[in-house]
């Protein structure tokens, strides 16, 4: 097994690498993912992906479960009666995170589980029994699956199984044996794969596009550019004992430290206005599937713990955003997700500077955007809730005030003082919705500073149509 951290880094490879470390913390933090490689052959995917294991922790589980059942979660059906006293009273051990894989030879029984003939022959006390497969066995871990295209192709129902496994968090898998109730399990585990678009039989994406769909993210393997990382790779000295020994050495240093970042996933904190903004991408460009914004959501969050962050900012956003829509959108579509994503970025970042004020995050791991949060995790503070309500009101009347007034009846300001002088005013007041008929009234009042303002004075709930004119 080749070691992770004796790995040579190169453009080729960043984003896998990184993608790979995510979804590792995510598997600590019981936030699988769900990843796809794609990219030429021969360019160290499937190395990269089998090199990660070597950075997997240990976990505890009921000693001797097959089912790698979580003491403080049964799920087997030996253990999922237990109630949470009897269920701790089991003797635990710790084993290393499961990480299989599923080979193209593969039969639905080894992938799900069978009879258990073992248990069934055993002269003393034969019973029928459940052999679990790689799929149950691999609960709270990883499983991989090379050149998944072929996969898709030439064994569509294993894919069946992996639709079933990967379309809900957590997902389930179902056991049918002949003689046995049919056992459906709840199933926790991050599906990792890899293919080469370029060969027979082609994109995941264009051969089975419910699959596709659900990996979270899809990442580029490309090749090296350069001669220094070819020639790192070719003198490399981990085959040593010596250089595999520390390699090795550096292979759990980084998994420890990435078990303590998952630790902090649950505090991390997602801008409700940030989140709005990603909501509202989903609708302007008609994405079809809501596993995308999960992903971008999810996946921010790890891309800030991952950089030590305590709030999602927006280069987490789009960091990930690109992975997260490259098999669901074209790349026209795609460039067009991303530019709006950055204008969003600038508007947000100067509507908060006005402001004097940070946003307002909610919890990365509510599903209500409402619930916001006013005390900040490792020394992040966050502003009272009435910012964000400021901001997003801000964010409306920014994002319409073309909307307001149509193209046809926009005047440039220049060209409006032009006409006045000219004697030309009357052609121009004519034109309907023309700003520039707008009577000129004095304030009954100096105007306020926003911050000064009580919140019922500065904030209005509903449209910034419905806003009043004062």
């Amino acid at each position: 097994m080749r070691s992770y951290t004796s790995l040579i880094r190169h453009q080729g490879n960043q984003e896998l690498l990184l993608f790979t470390e995510l979804a590792i913390i995510g598997v600590i933090a019981k936030t699988p993912l769900h990843l796809h490689v794609e990219g030429l052959r021969g360019t160290g995917k499937t190395t990269i992906l089998r090199a990660a294991s070597s950075l997997l922790p240990l976990l505890y589980r009921i000693k001797g479960c097959m089912f790698n059942c979580d003491p403080n979660s049964p799920h087997c059906p030996r253990h999922h009666l237990l109630q949470e006293d009897e269920a701790k009273s089991f003797a635990l051990e710790q084993v290393t995170i499961p990480f299989f894989e599923i080979s193209h030879s593969a039969k639905i029984g080894t992938v799900t589980g069978t009879l258990d003939l073992t248990a069934l022959t055993d002269t003393n006390r034969p019973e029928a029994a459940i052999l679990p497969g790689t799929l149950p066995r691999a609960h709270r871990g990883i499983v991989l699956v090379d050149e998944i295209n072929r996969l898709a192709d030439t064994a569509p129902e294993l894919t069946d199984i992996l639709l079933d496994a990967m379309g809900t968090k957590p997902g389930r898998v179902q056991i049918e044996e002949n003689g046995l109730p049919t056992v459906a399990l709840p199933l926790e585990v991050s599906i990792w794969a890899s293919s080469n678009p370029d060969e027979d039989p082609g994109s995941l994406a264009d051969i089975r596009r419910q699959l596709s769909d659900r990996f979270d993210f899809m990442v580029q393997m490309k090749r090296p550019l350069e001669v220094g990382p070819l020639l790192a790779i070719l003198n490399q000295d981990c085959k040593t004992k010596q250089g595999l020994s520390k390699a090795l050495a550096a292979d759990i240093e980084l998994g420890l430290a990435l078990a303590r970042k998952a630790t902090r996933v649950q505090d991390i904190m997602f801008p409700a206005a940030m989140l709005e903004s990603i909501a509202e991408i989903y609708i302007k460009h008609h994405l079809e599937s809501i596993r995308a914004l999960e992903a971008i959501k999810t996946g921010a969050a790890l891309h800030t713990v991952h950089r030590d962050g305590c709030q999602v900012g927006w280069d987490d956003v789009l960091a990930v955003t690109p992975a997260a829509l490259r098999h669901r959108l074209d790349p026209e579509q795609l460039a067009a997700v991303l530019k709006d994503l950055q204008r969003e970025r600038g508007l947000l970042d100067h509507t908060a500077a006005a402001a004097g004020s940070n946003l307002v995050s909610v919890d990365v791991n509510r599903s209500n955007p409402s619930s916001v949060s006013n005390t900040g995790k490792r020394g992040c503070q966050q502003e009272p809730g009435r910012w964000h309500r400021l901001i997003a009101w801000f964010r409306r009347l920014l994002s319409r005030k073309h909307d307001r007034y149509p193209k046809e009846n926009r005047i440039d300001g220049s060209k409006a003082g032009r006409a006045a002088a000219s004697g030309g005013g009357s052609k121009t007041s004519s034109q309907p919705g023309n700003p520039l008929d707008m009577p000129l009234v004095a304030p009954p009042s100096v105007a306020m500073p926003l911050w000064e303002l009580d919140l019922e004075d500065s904030i209005i709930e509903g449209e910034v149509d419905d806003a009043p004119n004062h």
